[in-house]
């Protein structure tokens, strides 16, 4: 894989954040890759920066000794399950648990996700909370408009009457 090897590379010439760039462009973009997210926990753990480490490694599905601290302050951090998965990565916002490695999909299932029924593609966690807020935004945006057009029409009616 061409991702793994130029980070690879990166890492060997002591470049870290370079690689930390190669690896979260290929998380943000590419389809699920273990072997990214772990190569990115590691290279994060190595700058020191735990939670984001955390977030990677737990992604990764592998459990080593030395991953468990960073994980833990991940999942510390983000209790709730919604807010977890906003959390991940485009890549790592799959529609299915089985769609994850088998190690991560059972964390998952004990953090509180749910499979959602198979007529129902939308993803599987928290599935009504934060549903709706998008077209309220929007309605509420829409209405601010139109009343913004109506005070204005008002306002230059008055102008035009009273000049």
């Amino acid at each position: 894989m061409k991702t793994l090897e130029k980070a690879e590379r990166e890492i060997e010439k002591g470049r870290l954040w370079r690689a930390k760039e190669i690896l979260q462009g290929s998380v943000s973009h590419a389809t699920y890759n273990e072997d990214v997210f772990e190569k990115l926990g590691l290279v994060l753990l190595q700058m020191g920066d735990l939670p984001d480490a955390g977030k990677y490694l737990f992604l990764s599905g592998v459990r080593k000794p030395e991953y468990e601290n960073a994980i833990g302050i991940f999942l510390e951090k983000h209790r709730n399950p919604f807010n977890l998965f906003r959390t991940f990565p485009p890549s790592a916002k799959l529609r299915r648990l089985s769609d994850y490695p088998p190690q991560l999909a059972e964390e998952l299932r004990e953090l509180g996700f749910q499979e959602p029924p198979r007529e129902n593609a939308r993803a599987f966690v928290s599935p009504n909370v934060g549903s709706n807020i998008i077209p309220i935004f929007i309605f509420l945006s829409i209405l601010l408009g139109i009343l913004t057009l109506i005070i204005l029409g008002i306002v230059k009616l008055v102008e035009i009457i009273f000049d």
